[in-house]
Protein backbone atom coordinates (compact mmCIF):
# COMPACT_ATOMS: atom_id res chain seq x y z
CA UNK A 1 0.00 0.00 0.00
CA UNK A 2 1.24 3.59 -1.15
CA UNK A 3 1.18 6.15 2.06
CA UNK A 4 1.65 8.63 -0.22
CA UNK A 5 -1.79 7.81 -1.41
CA UNK A 6 -3.78 7.77 2.37
CA UNK A 7 -2.25 11.22 2.83
CA UNK A 8 -3.60 12.42 -0.22
CA UNK A 9 -7.45 10.82 0.26
CA UNK A 10 -7.58 12.58 3.94
CA UNK A 11 -6.38 15.67 2.86
CA UNK A 12 -8.95 15.04 -0.15
CA UNK A 13 -11.49 14.26 2.58
CA UNK A 14 -10.75 17.54 5.01
CA UNK A 15 -10.77 19.74 2.17
CA UNK A 16 -14.34 18.81 1.80
CA UNK A 17 -15.44 18.34 5.05
CA UNK A 18 -14.19 22.26 5.79
CA UNK A 19 -15.77 23.51 2.40
CA UNK A 20 -19.13 21.46 3.65
CA UNK A 21 -18.46 23.35 7.41
CA UNK A 22 -18.10 26.90 6.14
CA UNK A 23 -21.13 26.72 3.30
CA UNK A 24 -23.34 25.35 6.45
CA UNK A 25 -21.91 28.27 8.27
CA UNK A 26 -22.19 30.84 5.41
CA UNK A 27 -26.23 29.91 5.35
CA UNK A 28 -26.70 29.56 9.04
CA UNK A 29 -25.30 33.03 9.70
CA UNK A 30 -26.43 34.96 6.56
CA UNK A 31 -30.31 35.63 8.11
CA UNK A 32 -28.48 36.83 11.39
CA UNK A 33 -27.02 39.92 9.44
CA UNK A 34 -30.18 40.60 7.59
CA UNK A 35 -30.39 42.78 4.69
CA UNK A 36 -31.85 46.61 4.87
CA UNK A 37 -34.16 47.39 1.47
CA UNK A 38 -37.11 49.11 1.28
CA UNK A 39 -39.74 50.95 -2.05
CA UNK A 40 -41.83 53.72 -1.59
CA UNK A 41 -44.32 54.87 -3.63
CA UNK A 42 -45.68 58.92 -3.09
CA UNK A 43 -48.63 60.24 -4.09
CA UNK A 44 -50.39 64.00 -4.19
CA UNK A 45 -53.61 65.46 -3.68
CA UNK A 46 -54.16 69.06 -4.64
CA UNK A 47 -55.15 70.71 -0.87
CA UNK A 48 -56.13 74.71 -1.96
CA UNK A 49 -52.48 76.45 -2.68
CA UNK A 50 -50.81 72.89 -1.24
CA UNK A 51 -50.10 69.89 -1.65
CA UNK A 52 -51.33 66.85 0.67
CA UNK A 53 -48.60 64.03 -0.16
CA UNK A 54 -48.68 60.58 1.23
CA UNK A 55 -46.00 57.81 1.53
CA UNK A 56 -46.09 54.50 1.42
CA UNK A 57 -42.69 52.56 2.90
CA UNK A 58 -42.52 48.49 1.98
CA UNK A 59 -39.77 47.44 4.35
CA UNK A 60 -38.49 44.37 1.39
CA UNK A 61 -35.44 43.44 3.22
CA UNK A 62 -34.68 41.19 6.55
CA UNK A 63 -34.14 43.93 9.08
CA UNK A 64 -35.93 46.36 11.11
CA UNK A 65 -36.49 49.92 9.94
CA UNK A 66 -36.06 52.09 12.32
CA UNK A 67 -35.66 55.23 10.67
CA UNK A 68 -36.70 56.73 7.11
CA UNK A 69 -35.64 60.48 6.34
CA UNK A 70 -37.08 61.41 3.37
CA UNK A 71 -35.52 63.91 0.66
CA UNK A 72 -32.41 63.50 2.47
CA UNK A 73 -28.68 61.98 1.35
CA UNK A 74 -26.36 61.18 5.05
CA UNK A 75 -22.97 62.52 5.52
CA UNK A 76 -19.82 61.81 2.82
CA UNK A 77 -22.52 61.32 -0.86
CA UNK A 78 -20.70 63.59 -1.13
CA UNK A 79 -22.74 65.80 1.24
CA UNK A 80 -25.57 66.25 3.70
CA UNK A 81 -28.69 67.64 1.02
CA UNK A 82 -31.81 68.06 2.09
CA UNK A 83 -33.90 68.42 -1.23
CA UNK A 84 -37.29 69.86 -0.65
CA UNK A 85 -37.54 73.94 -1.41
CA UNK A 86 -40.13 74.69 0.95
CA UNK A 87 -40.99 74.07 4.46
CA UNK A 88 -42.84 70.58 5.01
CA UNK A 89 -45.95 70.68 7.85
CA UNK A 90 -48.94 68.84 9.10
CA UNK A 91 -46.18 66.05 9.21
CA UNK A 92 -48.09 62.86 10.04
CA UNK A 93 -46.55 59.30 11.09
CA UNK A 94 -46.72 55.74 12.77
CA UNK A 95 -48.21 56.32 16.07
CA UNK A 96 -44.64 55.90 17.95
CA UNK A 97 -42.86 57.65 15.11
CA UNK A 98 -41.06 61.19 15.29
CA UNK A 99 -41.54 63.14 12.38
CA UNK A 100 -39.43 66.14 12.47
CA UNK A 101 -39.02 69.01 9.50
CA UNK A 102 -35.23 69.52 9.13
CA UNK A 103 -33.92 72.72 7.96
CA UNK A 104 -30.30 72.44 5.86
CA UNK A 105 -28.96 72.86 3.15
CA UNK A 106 -30.43 73.98 0.29
CA UNK A 107 -33.98 72.95 2.21
CA UNK A 108 -35.69 70.62 3.94
CA UNK A 109 -36.34 67.15 4.81
CA UNK A 110 -38.61 64.94 6.86
CA UNK A 111 -36.22 63.07 9.71
CA UNK A 112 -38.89 60.12 10.42
CA UNK A 113 -37.95 57.92 12.95
CA UNK A 114 -39.50 55.73 16.08
CA UNK A 115 -39.35 55.81 19.45
CA UNK A 116 -37.93 53.01 21.16
CA UNK A 117 -40.30 53.45 24.18
CA UNK A 118 -43.47 54.04 22.52
CA UNK A 119 -43.00 52.78 18.52
CA UNK A 120 -42.41 49.85 17.09
CA UNK A 121 -40.19 49.65 13.66
CA UNK A 122 -41.27 48.45 10.19
CA UNK A 123 -40.68 44.54 10.41
CA UNK A 124 -40.03 42.90 6.91
CA UNK A 125 -42.89 42.38 4.99
CA UNK A 126 -45.24 45.20 6.15
CA UNK A 127 -45.67 48.81 5.45
CA UNK A 128 -45.76 52.03 7.11
CA UNK A 129 -47.44 55.39 6.12
CA UNK A 130 -46.02 59.19 6.18
CA UNK A 131 -47.69 62.04 5.42
CA UNK A 132 -46.93 65.96 4.89
CA UNK A 133 -48.19 69.01 3.02
CA UNK A 134 -46.61 71.46 0.97
CA UNK A 135 -46.76 74.35 -1.12
CA UNK A 136 -44.05 72.22 -3.50
CA UNK A 137 -45.81 70.73 -6.61
CA UNK A 138 -45.46 67.21 -7.30
CA UNK A 139 -43.74 68.51 -10.87
CA UNK A 140 -41.34 70.23 -8.24
CA UNK A 141 -41.08 67.28 -6.38
CA UNK A 142 -40.00 65.11 -8.97
CA UNK A 143 -37.28 67.72 -10.36
CA UNK A 144 -33.60 67.33 -9.00
CA UNK A 145 -31.09 68.99 -7.20
CA UNK A 146 -27.38 68.91 -7.81
CA UNK A 147 -28.38 65.98 -10.03
CA UNK A 148 -30.53 63.85 -6.89
CA UNK A 149 -34.03 63.19 -7.37
CA UNK A 150 -35.64 65.61 -4.85
CA UNK A 151 -37.29 62.61 -3.11
CA UNK A 152 -34.14 60.69 -2.59
CA UNK A 153 -34.42 58.77 1.11
CA UNK A 154 -32.50 56.58 3.67
CA UNK A 155 -33.09 54.16 5.28
CA UNK A 156 -31.92 53.23 8.68
CA UNK A 157 -32.16 50.09 11.25
CA UNK A 158 -32.30 51.79 14.25
CA UNK A 159 -31.49 55.20 15.29
CA UNK A 160 -30.94 57.81 12.17
CA UNK A 161 -27.19 57.86 10.83
CA UNK A 162 -26.43 55.04 13.06
CA UNK A 163 -25.25 51.64 11.15
CA UNK A 164 -26.12 50.59 7.92
CA UNK A 165 -28.10 52.71 5.73
CA UNK A 166 -29.41 52.00 2.28
CA UNK A 167 -31.50 54.47 -0.48
CA UNK A 168 -34.83 54.80 -1.14
CA UNK A 169 -36.17 56.43 -4.33
CA UNK A 170 -40.05 56.75 -3.71
CA UNK A 171 -42.15 56.66 -7.23
CA UNK A 172 -44.47 58.92 -7.52
CA UNK A 173 -48.10 57.48 -8.39
CA UNK A 174 -51.26 58.93 -9.52
CA UNK A 175 -54.08 58.97 -7.21
CA UNK A 176 -57.24 56.87 -7.82
CA UNK A 177 -59.31 60.02 -8.31
CA UNK A 178 -56.80 60.93 -11.14
CA UNK A 179 -58.07 56.82 -12.58
CA UNK A 180 -61.79 58.06 -12.15
CA UNK A 181 -61.17 61.54 -14.53
CA UNK A 182 -59.54 58.93 -17.09
CA UNK A 183 -62.21 56.69 -16.84
CA UNK A 184 -64.54 59.82 -17.74
CA UNK A 185 -62.69 61.66 -19.80
CA UNK A 186 -62.35 57.86 -21.73
CA UNK A 187 -65.78 57.47 -21.83
CA UNK A 188 -66.93 60.62 -22.94
CA UNK A 189 -64.62 60.14 -25.93
CA UNK A 190 -65.77 56.77 -26.39
CA UNK A 191 -69.56 58.64 -26.54
CA UNK A 192 -68.80 60.63 -29.57
CA UNK A 193 -67.68 58.25 -31.21
CA UNK A 194 -70.25 55.74 -31.45
CA UNK A 195 -72.69 59.30 -31.97
CA UNK A 196 -70.31 60.01 -35.38
CA UNK A 197 -71.03 56.40 -36.59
Amino acid sequence: MNIGSRDHIRTDGCKRRLTLLLALLCIVTAPAFGQLSATATISAVADGANFDYTISLTNTGSSNIGTFWFAWTPPGMPTEYDFLPSAPFAISQPTGWLGPASFGFPGYSIEYNYNNNTGNAITPGNTATFSFTSPDSPTTLQGTTFGFPRTTSFIYAGAPEVGATAQVNPVFVPEPSAYALLAVGCAGLLATLRRRK
